[in-house]
């Protein structure tokens, strides 16, 4: 795996029969697929329960691949109360990573609205089932603001010192855009990372974007992006170099 702690690039889109603003969706929603967990707070009375499954032409995390190039299967189930505490789990098929074939999240978080902007706080670990000595964990923060009917996000993820991932911490800082095109149900959305430190193959700053677009039909997102990285100037080593990413999301 390229990244020192592999991760994803998924698809989870709001549920069917709810207001999207109130929708407190799993990890890196379909409409921002390279973020950290950042959903917005559910306006229900009552606890809310998220199930997503979805299937990928190719498993990114951060422009880079964890599915060596080739379709990843996926699904997340997230329970959410009224007063934004949240918990869930997300699971993927991955390339062969040390022993490990699949890759199964578990994260939790607070989620609130804070003078018009939307906040989420929290912490998600790394587990490779079959694989020992390369579990990991991050904490997160995201806030996300509605202009007109654009949303802006700004996002950073910090990973401390721990063993499975050798000397030193991590940074990933992001900022993300996504705006409806009129007449069409069509959501475009761009997003560009910096990653420093323990996450990045050679330790040296690495970049990565993403620009796409998202239609909605029923229960189904249907996603397309183009997705890249590059460390300091230099093509990506990942499998493929920049790609165009397809995916499939189902909420029930």
């Amino acid at each position: 795996m390229l990244d020192a702690r592999p991760a994803l690039v998924a698809s989870f889109a709001p549920t069917p029969g709810t207001a999207e603003s109130a929708e407190a969706s799993g990890p890196r929603p379909n409409r921002n697929p390279d973020a950290i967990p950042d959903g917005k707070a559910t306006n229900d009375t009552k606890i809310n329960i998220s199930v997503n499954a979805s299937v990928v032409s190719d498993y990114r995390f951060r422009g880079v691949t964890q599915s060596a190039g080739r379709a990843a299967v996926q699904g997340s189930v997230e329970v959410a109360s009224p007063v934004g505490l949240y918990a869930g789990t997300w699971g993927s098929s991955i390339a062969a990573y040390e022993g490990a074939h699949a890759e199964l999240d578990f994260y939790g978080g607070y989620r609130a609205n804070v003078s018009s902007i939307d906040l989420d706080i929290g912490v998600i670990s790394y587990l490779y089932p079959g694989a020992n000595g390369v579990s990991s964990a991050e904490v997160y923060l995201a806030g996300a603001k509605d202009v007109g009917d654009a949303t802006l996000k700004l996002g950073i993820s910090y990973t401390p010192h721990q063993d499975a991932l050798g000397p030193g911490n991590g940074v990933y800082m992001f900022a993300e855009a996504e705006k409806p095109l009129p007449g069409l149900p069509l959501k475009v959305r761009s997003h560009i990372g910096r990653e420093t430190g323990v996450n990045t193959v050679t330790g040296t700053p690495k970049l990565d974007w993403l620009l796409g677009a998202d239609a909605r039909t029923g229960p189904a997102t249907i996603s397309l992006a183009w997705v890249d990285a590059r460390y300091r100037g230099r093509k990506s080593q990942d499998h493929h170099g920049g790609s165009v990413v397809a995916a499939v999301a189902f909420d029930f």
